[in-house]
């Protein structure tokens, strides 16, 4: 394989901002896994890597000074869908924070508040719920005293009568924060009712942006999700979640106010410092910031989605998809999903680079943060609680820390389980010129289609629609159809026999430039048009790869009716 001893040297570069240049690959990929992910990750060499350098590179961050060694208390978990555990875990206490943990001790098990990671959750509840084609009811559905307050001036109010629950969900109703609502309408109980706030929403706010304009992040849009999902569900919030999400997924740690059990195990910073938000619930907000919970919790929901258990497959794979842009280019957003759309090294060593979708929630309460992140390409995901003072601002770093060493470490572990199970040269046995030949080559992303010959012809740019061989590139990526089931989670099924569908994104050679932006010699466009010829011809570019135990035992291409077996 092509793990490199100097591999985590750019990721700390990356850390302290000096990362060196990088571009796209040659080829350009689909969206979307290079390597099939069934496959236990563990004891990879990149994965090896990564968990034994990631303790000196939480060092630099704490000399550089971007982590208050001192006054941090944090947990970091990563875990995967392949082994349904945890696969790599840290944890530090700052000298003389011992106080904040009140079963003095910090562990899988250790409460904490989750911010706005709770948005995650209100999604992830209404959909279990009602289903996906609820984001296209109108938010008046099910919140009819919103309705009716067209005015002349569109930005004087928010027209909610054009709000759909999706807009919510992703930011897009321009319905803005909740803090103008908390101000106006605070009592001296601290208390606020459903029918105030929808008043206020109704007759006060102003409209941030228009409906569907683009995605502006809400809050006070969030709590109206809590009381939708309180109408979808007939009981009050809090009760929603737990018997929708909580109950079912054995989230034992999670609730919607402070734990006050004796015997609790929790980050509680109120005990020592007597700003903190620890305990601080509204009502109110609950659906938009005011989940507790550990990292047993994260990691169990973060399994649950990534093996479709509440949702159905194809439920999961829509939710997990952008809704809007921003004014970045690797930064999209979902519902309410923060997007990392991130550039990866395709293979270790190398400074070609191809795009993965990295599905992340950040949240904070004062002094409480906590990042929640999944990479369905991979079938890892990981979670990050953080308390201290200078919890806010730590997340940032911990966050690119994690995300910078484990997600390339994913990929490059995926590309040494294919280059160790899934290479080599297929034959027909009925015909000694008839063959394939499978690699993983340095620089290029998915798996390279070295030749393909039938009766002593290379058919692969036949395949394409050429009538006769020309010079073509050919690379193979998995596209989710497989034997065993239509859920995500048989993408990272390990044992047994499955049989699965990988499609050719095949390009006449010369390669045309890849776009300047990506670091190519091409203009504003892109020229490939790949993703635009899969699946062109029917079954011509189709490769169904029969898998055992996690090796590949037999290739079938559907358009050639051939079966070839591994040589």
């Amino acid at each position: 394989m092509f793990i490199h001893k100097s591999l985590f040297t750019p990721l700390l570069a990356l850390v302290v901002g000096t990362a060196g240049s990088i571009i796209a690959s040659n080829d350009v990929p689909l969206i979307g896994p290079s390597f099939s992910s069934n496959f236990d990750p563990s004891d990879s060499k990149a994965l090896s890597a990564a968990k034994a350098g990631f303790p000196d590179l939480i060092k630099s961050l704490f000399s550089a000074g971007a982590l208050n060694q001192t006054d941090l208390v944090f947990t970091v978990d990563v875990f995967s869908a392949a082994t349904n555990t945890s696969i790599y875990s840290y944890s530090h206490v700052g000298e003389g924070q011992n106080g904040t943990l009140t079963a003095d001790v910090l562990n899988d098990n250790t409460i904490s508040r989750l911010g706005s990671v709770t948005k995650l959750f209100t999604v992830y509840a209404i959909l279990a719920q009602a289903g996906l084609e609820v984001f296209n009811h109108p938010v008046t559905r099910y919140l009819p005293e919103l309705a009716g307050n067209h005015g002349d001036d569109s930005w004087d109010k928010v027209n909610w009568d054009d709000v759909t629950i999706g807009a919510l969900a992703s930011h897009q109703a321009g319905s803005g924060g909740a803090a103008d609502f908390l101000k106006a309408y605070e009592n001296d109980a601290g208390k606020y009712t459903p029918e105030e706030f929808l008043t206020y929403m109704r007759d006060v706010k102003h409209a941030v942006i228009s409906p569907f304009r683009n995605a502006v992040y809400s809050d006070g849009g969030f709590a109206i999700l809590g009381l939708v999902l309180q109408r979808l569900s007939g009981v009050p919030c809090k009760d929603a979640m737990r018997d929708i999400l909580f109950k079912p997924l054995e989230l034992d740690g999670m609730s919607v106010k402070a734990p006050t059990a004796s015997d609790v195990n929790a980050i509680d910073r109120s005990r020592v410092y007597n700003t903190s938000a620890w305990g601080i619930d509204v009502e109110i907000v609950t659906a938009s910031g005011g989940l507790y919970g550990s990292t047993a919790d994260l990691r169990t929901a973060g399994l649950s989605i990534l093996n479709s258990e509440l949702l159905s497959p194809a439920t999961t794979r829509a939710w997990m998809k952008p809704h809007s842009g921003t004014g970045s280019l690797v930064e999209l957003v979902g519902a309410p999903w923060e997007i990392s759309r991130l550039t990866i090294p395709v293979t270790p060593g190398s400074n070609r680079t191809r795009v993965s979708d990295l599905y992340t929630k950040a949240g904070g309460n004062g002094d409480y943060t906590c990042i929640f992140a999944l990479s369905p390409d991979h079938g890892i995901g990981y979670s990050i609680l953080i308390a201290g003072a200078t919890a806010s601002s730590a997340r940032w770093p911990l966050r690119n820390l994690v995300g910078e060493t484990f997600i390339p470490a994913a990929e490059h572990a995926a590309a040494e389980n294919a280059e160790s199970n899934l290479t080599g040269t297929f034959v027909d046995e009925s015909s000694a010129g008839t063959n394939l030949t499978l690699t993983v080559d340095k620089g290029s992303p998915g798996l390279g289609l070295e030749s393909f010959y039938v009766n002593g012809t290379d058919i692969r740019a036949i395949l394409l629609g050429a009538t006769k061989p020309i010079p073509v590139s050919a690379r193979l990526y998995p596209t989710g159809p497989n034997s065993f089931s239509r859920s995500l989670s048989s993408l990272y099924r390990t044992k047994g026999t499955m049989r699965m569908s990988y499609r050719m994104v095949g390009l006449a050679l010369p390669l045309a430039p890849r776009a300047a932006v990506e670091g190519g010699n091409g203009g504003l466009f892109d020229n490939s048009f790949a993703w635009m010829n899969v699946g062109f011809s029917g079954t011509l570019d189709e490769f169904i790869f029969e898998v055992v135990d996690g090796q590949l035992v037999s290739v079938t291409s559907p358009g050639t009716k051939l079966v070839l077996k591994r040589a």
